[in-house]
């Protein structure tokens, strides 16, 4: 029943999926519930999660939504609707909003939050029998990898895929700032890196908290608008934002956002100050301890993490376990593609087609336990 099981799934994936079905319509016939995770801990937060359910299909899996660095979580449009798909699909998906992700600044405390979250979905009274699956976006790698493999619930994990992941937190950071020659570069995202930076920072403010309130202002601002990566038109917020700093502010509010300044020469003086601080944000440690079936997913023309990174975590993985790289041209890190501009030839529509079946796959049974 299985095969059959599955199928049924992918096809109601690709219903939504496909670039045939425009990127803003979603299934109705799903219901989300808001959860609180609490701490185990005084010191622990507690955070919220939503739950994701069909309303007109019995429940086949189970699934983790990971999302990324975003200050929406799981509530930003895209992630929602993704959501929604899963769902509608058959798979009950819990997605949580977790604290690091969702304040911009990466903390430690990010794997307990996983650990926790993922507890909660094993919990999920209704849920169907075997183990969930996660799905992982972007920065939703690490804590995924994590899980998967150190933490005290990786054998509850029945597989994973990783869509959009980095190996390397360094070039990650770097790409984010300059890209790189013949590569699509997002330049909304230097901020984030600023903010993640500012304790070793050249000038940073005695009191940064005005100056990464502007930063995050422009990045409500600008993310999850493709319109403001071209002509300019993220400069025009920049400077807008600009006008409520102090004046003493502002050059590394602009050096930050990209604007005026030497961006990346601020950034390399930065990582050389912060020594190992970011080692734990490395998930090669954690890859030889994997053991379910991992599937990597990447867009051809991601500009915000490059493709390559998912051979370079696949690598490193124990023989065996990477059941696949799909690389596509049909998503990027943050969008649907187009597909006029994606799939110009036959031969591309032939690759892009068979990539497209065998991610449906990868997801449908990644729910599956």
């Amino acid at each position: 029943m299985r095969p059959l099981v599955d199928l049924r799934t992918m096809i109601e994936l690709g219903r939504w999926l496909g670039p045939w079905t425009d990127g803003q319509v979603m299934p109705r016939d799903v219901s989300r519930e808001e959860l609180l995770i609490e701490g185990r801990r005084a010191e622990d937060r507690a955070f919220s999660a939503f739950v994701y359910r069909s309303q007109r299909r019995a429940p086949v899996g189970s699934l983790l939504l990971v999302p990324g660095l975003h200050y929406l979580g799981p509530l930003d449009a895209r992630m929602d609707r993704f959501a929604r798909i899963l769902a509608a699909a058959g798979l009950t998906v819990l997605a949580p909003r977790l604290p690091d992700f969702t304040s911009l600044v990466l903390g430690e405390r990010i794997f307990d939050d996983m650990s926790r979250a993922f507890s909660a979905l094993l919990a999920l009274p209704g849920r169907p029998p075997g183990r969930p699956g996660v799905f992982s976006i972007s920065f939703g790698s690490l804590p995924s990898l994590w899980l998967a493999s150190r933490s005290g619930l990786a054998s509850e994990v029945g597989s994973l895929i990783v869509f959009g992941g980095y190996a390397d937190f360094g070039d990650t950071l770097r790409f984010c700032i300059h890209g790189r020659p013949g590569a699509a570069h997002d330049p909304l995202n230097r901020p984030v890196v600023f903010m993640n930076l500012l304790p070793w920072l050249d000038d940073k403010p005695e009191d940064p908290a005005p100056l990464v309130a502007a930063l995050r202002k422009y990045v409500e601002a600008t993310w999850g608008r493709p319109e403001m990566k071209v002509d300019g038109k993220w400069q025009a917020i920049a400077r807008s934002v600009a006008d409520e700093l102090a004046p003493a502010e502002r050059p590394l509010f602009f050096a930050a956002t990209g604007a005026t300044g030497d961006t990346k020469a601020l950034v390399e003086a930065a990582l050389g100050r912060s020594g190992d601080a970011f080692a734990w944000l490395d998930p090669g440690p954690f890859l030889q301890d994997i053991r379910c079936p991992v599937h990597f997913i990447h867009g051809a023309d991601d500009d915000v993490i490059p493709y390559e990174q998912a051979f370079a975590l696949a690598k490193r993985l124990p023989e065996g376990v990477c059941q696949g790289i799909h690389v596509t041209g049909l998503y990027g890190h943050t969008h649907k593609a187009d597909p006029g501009t994606t799939l110009r030839d036959v031969p591309a529509l032939v690759r892009e087609g068979t990539t497209l079946l065998k991610m449906l796959s990868a997801v449908a049974r990644c729910g599956g336990g």
